[in-house]
């Protein structure tokens, strides 16, 4: 199973953001593993319509929502499945706007299966294929 980090930013004045970490494989021979590689982040208004998501599977990992606030040091650790659907859903909403088009993406990635979150996981984050951000954004965002 792959493992992903959500870690909290802290900005100012009690605000923070949310950044998702994919966690590299320890390779064989190795002491460390490589540090971990940002996919994705939220801060201001994106985040605060996009946090039902964010609770929901923060719930699921077995945290408290409650927990999540600025002063919070420690990353929360992530099953693979609750990874992928964050990264998809912090790289979908990150450039976004509208709060209509968030809510819309928000909701179409949290109903999801767990197949295609991760077809959209592998487009998404394939150097071969870079519309499919958009393409998914013009999908979920109607």
């Amino acid at each position: 199973m792959q493992e992903f980090q959500l870690r909290v930013v802290p900005i100012d004045n009690n605000n923070f953001g949310l950044e998702i970490y994919q966690c590299a494989y320890k390779k064989a021979g190795e002491k460390k593993r490589p540090p971990a590689k940002r996919l994705g982040r939220l801060k201001g208004n994106v985040l605060i319509l996009a946090r039902p998501s964010i609770y929901q599977l923060l719930k699921q990992n077995n945290y408290d929502p409650k927990t999540l606030n600025h002063h919070r040091k420690k990353p929360y650790i992530l099953d693979e499945k609750s990874g992928v659907t964050l990264a998809i859903l912090f790289q979908a909403l990150q450039p976004l706007r509208k709060s209509d088009k968030i809510v819309n993406i928000a909701a179409g990635i949290k109903e999801m299966s767990n197949e295609e979150a991760h077809y959209w996981f592998a487009k998404v984050n394939s150097s071969k294929n870079p519309a499919a951000l958009k393409a998914l954004r013009i999908l979920l965002g109607e």
